[in-house]
């Protein structure tokens, strides 16, 4: 993420989100796409790329795109550059596990007021 700095927590990456505070590693992402992410994460939506007049098209025909025939890519006719192989259509094996945080012991998670539970009732 570019708003991500080592060493933040999570608050502050969600202060920087919000303030629109940014940065670039260098020699690492190019200037087309510093430009295009620039305009994607522009604060006032009116401004933000996507959301001007052309919609997509602003964010189809910037030239860091120009490598990606759109076409071919909204017809599904590009491979993939990866298939994961998988055991079975539950296989998770290729996303990061969260053993951790499913052996926790009950005391230290957080749980809903009876109010707060009480507005989930139906969902």
């Amino acid at each position: 993420s570019p708003f991500y700095t080592y060493g933040s927590d999570q608050v502050s990456l969600f202060k920087r989100i919000v303030q629109v505070k940014y940065g670039f590693p260098q020699n690492i992402v190019n200037d087309l796409a510093q430009d295009l992410i620039t305009r994607l994460i522009v604060r006032r939506q009116a401004n933000r790329f996507g959301c001007l007049a052309r919609g997509d098209m602003d964010i189809r025909d910037h030239p860091w795109f120009a490598v990606i025939d759109t076409d071919k890519l909204l017809n599904k006719r590009i491979p993939a550059p990866w298939v994961p192989r998988i055991k079975d259509a539950l296989d998770t094996s290729h996303f990061d596990s969260y053993k951790h945080v499913e052996n926790e012991p009950a005391g230290d998670r957080h749980h809903l007021s009876s109010l707060k539970q009480e507005l989930f009732r139906d969902f």
